[in-house]
């Protein structure tokens, strides 16, 4: 217990002047931000509304100035994209009832502008830490949440997201980052690594998401490559006490939801052959894949616009199968941006999925380079095989989500070495 009142007091230590009240409220949002996802993801969203208000304000009146090196500018740029190209199709592509609904949704990728100003003003080296620390947290708090609604309401778990594919996805991805800790020279926030990774893996597991599994091995090559360049300090009693829970949590959960899905899969694949007219998980989405490709086809340049995606996508299948596809996407990111502005949607969101990427590899070589990146490509990697096959964006966790950390994995100069959260 004595850890966590440190690291209380790490989190609210309320520092010296203005500039240590701008940092204490960095560190609260940053830490906020990284354990609610999995728990409530409408507060991320206000945590980055209220971030962005906050930033349009202090540079508008000058007490922040819009201090981005040239790099950054480079990311901000190729996030700023996207919405940009959104918006255009929105107004080619009528009606226009609903424009300005599809443009307060698209705000969090105009984000860094805003955020990482504010960020830059804590001393390098003190969020990012913090964050995955909060993370492997909040996979712990999420997953015994998950478990009970496992254990007395539902088949699948949903946590405090409302969707059991989201959970899956929150779940992969800030596992993993919650295990890029065990670096940590501290035995307590070693153990959170690890318990935040099994946690996270639970979470996949009783979300039964299928695309998050496809996630893991290719998560295990990046923390393969960080460790084997890194090093971390892991001590036996803390492996063994750690891996026990893990190797019990999972014999635990390794039944039900997970079989559940594989038998399920295997039922909707023999029912792609069949003829009867049953539409099934599986068959909806090569619906959808085969409605998206054809209408794309027919005008590759502009698309259709966000507000008549499925209506378009519709229109290129038969009309018996129509009313039992009521979906808002096609269940593939890439696709989806195509059929709301053709070509060019696709390019950019292509574009800002590597602005992550390109942030962290454009950072002078060092300690915090390295973290950058495998931060980086776990946000890549998640978004990207998850997206290609169900949600990746125009939803309202994922989008901030994105966002946030991508001005946070700016934030850090790449020399900056890792510290432990809590250092006395």
């Amino acid at each position: 217990m004595n850890y966590f009142k440190q690291l209380k007091m790490a989190v609210l230590d309320p520092g010296n002047g203005a500039g240590g009240a701008l940092d204490r409220n960095n560190r609260i949002a940053v830490f906020a931000f990284a354990i609610l996802p999995g728990l409530s993801p409408n507060f991320n969203s206000f945590i980055l509304l209220a971030s962005m208000l906050w930033g349009a304000y202090s540079l508008a009146t000058g007490r922040l100035a819009l201090n981005l090196s040239r790099s950054d500018r480079l990311v901000a740029i190729g996030m700023s994209i996207y919405p940009l190209v959104m918006i255009a199709s929105i107004f080619i592509n009528p009606p226009y009832s609903e424009e300005l609904d599809w443009i307060l949704r698209l705000l969090p990728f105009f984000s860094i502008w805003l955020v990482l100003p504010r960020m830059r003003q804590s001393p390098d080296g003190r969020l990012v830490p913090l964050f995955i620390v909060g993370a492997g947290i909040g996979m712990i708090v999420t997953f015994v949440f998950s478990l009970l609604q496992i254990m007395f309401l539902m088949s699948r778990a949903e946590a405090g997201t409302s969707n059991a594919a989201l959970l899956g996805i929150i779940g992969v991805l800030f596992g993993g980052i919650a295990l890029l800790n065990v670096q940590s020279p501290r035995s307590v926030e070693q153990r959170i690594a690890i318990l935040g990774y099994a946690a996270g893996l639970g979470c996949v597991l009783l979300s039964g998401t299928r695309s998050a599994w496809l996630v893991i091995p290719v998560h295990i090559l990046i923390f393969i490559w960080f460790f084997r360049k890194r090093g971390f300090h892991l001590s036996l009693r803390s492996l063994a006490i750690t891996g026990s829970l893990l190797f019990v949590g999972l014999v635990a959960l390794g039944s039900g939801p997970v079989f559940h899905r594989i038998q399920e899969l295997q039922e909707n694949l023999t029912s792609v052959e069949r003829t009867d007219g049953e539409i099934t998980s599986l068959s909806a989405r090569f619906a959808l894949y085969k409605g998206a490709l054809s209408a794309i086809s027919k005008d590759p340049l502009t698309g259709y616009g966000p507000q008549n995606r499925m209506a378009s996508v519709l229109a290129e299948l038969p009309e018996n199968i129509r009313p039992q596809l009521s979906f808002t996407h096609v269940h593939n990111g890439f696709l989806t941006a195509g059929i709301d502005a053709g070509v060019f949607g696709i390019a950019a969101l292509s574009l800002m999925l590597l602005t992550p990427v390109i942030g962290a590899w454009r950072k002078e070589a060092g300690p915090g380079r390295d973290l950058a990146i495998a931060l980086a490509l776990l946000l890549f990697s998640s978004y990207v095989i998850t997206g290609s096959f169900g949600i990746m964006f125009n939803q309202k966790a994922l989008d901030p989500i994105f966002a946030y950390m991508v001005a946070l994995i700016c934030t850090d100069r790449g020399s900056i070495r890792f510290a432990p959260v809590v250092r006395s």
